[in-house]
């Protein structure tokens, strides 16, 4: 018989090597519970075509061969593993969200219909649009600009700033071209998840036109324990032409917006049902009207944030995950680390070129040591730039650097 002291057997989705080495920096790691990579990075995550029925078997047949508890499956990163990681905890019998609960947050549709219901006239402008309806355009009633993406995208894929009609009939040729080879994976999860009929009538293959917002953004990090809500940091998003440059942990925006970015997302959750899991949410706070508007709540925590969170409150995100995960009251305790503010920076690449040189290990460890900072080069030797924006479905960004203030 398994002695309830042995330590527990926590498997987490798609982790790159260094996202592994960030978790093995968590408490108790060895003693209170073990971790355990489930699927390959390259399996589910910036993938050109994304084959559900394979990953779903190999993910099966992984914790079938495992031979042990599985008593908790953990996901960091945006579509499939959102969805797949409440799949396979329900599966196995572990904790974690529903699945009608996360696709209610992850679907951009039915997010902002339960934000309507919860936050009413608050909620931005949208509209449905059915990209193969020759008439959607005219058809669509919001005011340019608008936003326009499909309702669930993968790797920030088919998004568009609609500025005229000749703008939306173009996207909307581009999306009829491309969008089956993200709308019939998100179809098949959802199917193989369970999900409930009423939120399949709307599949991957439609697009939502949203009102365009401005102002400064902001996010905060949180997760639902046992249907209490709770926040554990802010963070400051900073944009130049409409490009992020750099995450400053944790926000210095007014306290009272904080408290009012925590209300709505809490009304949000409750409405949707959402229990037992992380979450990160986005807004928009215009400081001249003081309008606040929620852009979007991810059903999870970001992995890209931990080492923010281990340099101004001593310990990773991924603590956070782990503990509700496996059934724990979250200890995560803000400001308790060395530093008063973190600040992720991405060095932006605004034309195309060739990677001539990368920097060394030593010179890279002896810029971390001068910046008492963290680096990460996402390029190699003769790649070049514009290939490496399709590939992955982001900005031209390749080198991340994490900056701690004193």
């Amino acid at each position: 018989m398994t002695s309830t002291h042995e330590p527990r057997n926590v498997f987490v989705i798609a982790p790159t090597k260094l996202h592994f080495e960030e978790l093995k920096t968590v408490r108790g790691v060895g003693e209170r519970f073990h971790l355990i990579p489930l699927l390959d990075f390259a399996d589910v995550v910036h993938v050109e075509e994304l084959h559900i029925g394979r990953v779903v078997d190999k993910a099966r047949a992984q914790l079938d061969a495992f031979g042990g508890r599985v008593d908790a499956i953990i996901a960091h990163w945006d579509f499939p593993t959102t969805l797949l990681a409440p799949m396979l905890s329900r599966e196995r019998g572990c904790r974690a969200p529903s699945v009608d609960s996360v696709v209610q947050c992850g679907h951009k549709y039915w997010s902002r219909v339960a934000q309507r219901r919860a936050l009413g006239d608050e909620t931005p402008r949208f509209a449905l649009v059915d990209p193969f309806d020759p008439d959607a355009a005219r058809n669509t009633e919001l005011p340019y600009p608008f936003w326009l993406k499909p309702v669930k995208a993968f790797s920030s894929q088919l998004g568009f700033r609609i500025e005229s009609r000749v703008d939306f009939e173009r996207a909307l040729e581009e999306i009829r071209a491309e969008i089956p080879r993200i709308a019939e994976p998100f179809d098949q999860l959802v199917e193989e998840a369970g999900v409930s009929a009423r939120f399949r009538d709307i599949g991957g293959r439609y697009c939502i036109a949203e009102e365009y917002l401005g102002g400064l953004e902001i996010a905060h990090e949180g997760r639902v324990f046992r249907g209490e809500i709770g926040f554990h940091a802010t963070m400051d998003m900073i944009r130049e032409d409409e490009v992020f440059t750099r995450f400053e942990w944790p926000s210095s925006q007014p306290a009272r917006i904080h408290r009012r970015m925590e209300a709505m997302t809490s009304a949000v959750l409750r409405e949707v049902g959402y229990d037992d899991g992380c979450f990160n949410a986005e807004f928009f706070w215009d400081p001249e009207t003081d309008a606040l508007r929620l852009i979007e709540i991810n059903p999870r925590i970001s992995q890209s944030h931990a080492p923010l969170a281990m340099m101004v409150d001593g310990q990773t995100v991924h603590e956070v995950a782990i503990d509700v995960a496996l059934g724990i009251a979250p200890r995560f305790e803000p400001g308790a680390g060395e530093k008063a503010l973190a600040a992720k920076l991405l060095h932006r690449v605004r034309r195309d070129g060739v990677v001539r040189r990368v920097p060394t290990e030593e010179e890279v460890a002896a810029l971390e040591r001068r910046f008492d900072a963290f680096i990460e080069v996402e390029v190699e030797e003769g790649e070049r730039l514009s290939e490496l924006v399709v590939a992955t479905g982001d900005e031209a960004h390749h080198l991340h650097r994490y900056h701690r203030s004193p």
